[in-house]
């Protein structure tokens, strides 16, 4: 994955990185929405969990989602499952940016989100911390990609 010469995210297939994101705040996702789409990412937000079908269907490179729903964390964490289960999707990177700290700091948790191959953004955060944390997954999957393609 790489940037153009405008310093669009790219994928190795030359097409803009398509980010899902995930909240069940609207205020949240129309920040991210502007502030992603004005880095040069091409965004697509939902309030709810999506099933997997429609994940599918809207083809993210990235998604980012958040691990609070309705108030429980239970709808997050089958969500989280539910994609690295399924061999389509299983090789789409996933970020979390929760405010659930405690969760997330839990050993028993830190190790099964490292085992998901998840990455952690705590809120409140920066946005140059999510960007960051994009870029890098950009890149590790890009060469995880080559490795796969060689």
């Amino acid at each position: 994955m790489s940037v153009d010469s405008k310093g669009t995210p790219m994928t190795a297939a030359d097409h803009q990185l398509h980010v899902l994101f995930i909240n069940d705040t609207q205020e949240i996702l129309d920040l991210m929405r502007e502030l992603l789409e004005e880095d040069g990412y091409r965004v697509t937000t939902s309030v709810a969990l999506l099933d997997m079908d429609k994940v599918k269907r809207l083809a993210p490179d990235i998604i980012v989602q958040d691990l609070l729903f309705e108030g429980t964390q239970e709808l997050g964490w089958k969500t989280l499952h539910l994609l690295r289960m399924d061999p389509e999707l299983a090789r789409i990177p996933i970020v979390l940016c929760t405010a659930a700290v405690s969760v997330v700091r839990d050993a028993a948790m830190a190790e099964q989100l490292d085992r998901l191959g998840v990455r952690v953004v705590l809120k409140p955060f920066h946005i140059d911390q999510v960007l960051e944390v994009l870029k890098e997954v950009r890149i590790a999957q890009g060469l995880i990609d080559q490795a796969m393609d060689g």
